[in-house]
């Protein structure tokens, strides 16, 4: 099978999210959950807030101050992960934008682009996924080849084509190595 393939900066974009999207995700229990530190930190609040509330008013300017440090903490934060999101983003000229040209032999994968060609064997794809209109080929923890589905004539056809020459070569390896 050979698909050329024309990548820009929003399939980096989209390819990016997902990644994000996959490490928020990978809580290793129930105490990590974004949303069970909130509730956490919201009853403590509101525990401290009934507390104090016995001893003293509540002095609003003080607390106005509080929040508006705490929201310009926020704000950095925030522009800062924007800033890095943005560092990292391909170069219009670099290897990820651009023309592509794969070929998917029983052996390999062969990638070609300006200024660059690769191999790599079946054996060394660690995972296949689908999602956020992408379908990747792992070929690390993070590092994949990236297949927007609106750049693919049957992305169905592609993805189902992929998991099945995955499945082959973990065969061969499991048959070679017993």
């Amino acid at each position: 099978m050979e698909i050329e393939i024309t990548l820009e900066k929003e399939d980096w974009r989209r390819y990016q999210s997902y990644i994000e999207k996959q490490l928020w995700g990978q809580q290793k229990n129930w105490k990590e959950a974004l949303w069970v530190n909130i509730v956490v930190w919201a009853l403590m609040a509101a525990l401290l807030m009934m507390l104090f509330h016995n001893f003293s008013e509540v002095h609003w300017p003080t607390g106005l101050f509080v929040f508006v440090i705490f929201a310009l903490i926020a704000v950095i934060y925030f522009h800062k992960a924007h800033k890095l999101r943005k560092a990292y983003e391909p170069m219009e000229s670099g290897v990820f934008c651009g023309k592509h040209k794969f070929v998917f032999t029983d052996e390999e994968i062969i990638s070609e682009g300006e200024g660059y060609q690769g191999r790599h064997a079946w054996k060394i794809v660690k995972r296949v996924e689908r999602g956020n209109g992408i379908i990747l080929i792992f070929l690390d923890t993070i590092h994949a080849y990236v297949f927007p589905e609106g750049k693919l004539d049957s992305p169905d056809e592609f993805y189902e084509y992929v998991l099945w020459r995955l499945r082959l070569a973990e065969g061969a390896d499991r048959q070679v190595a017993a």
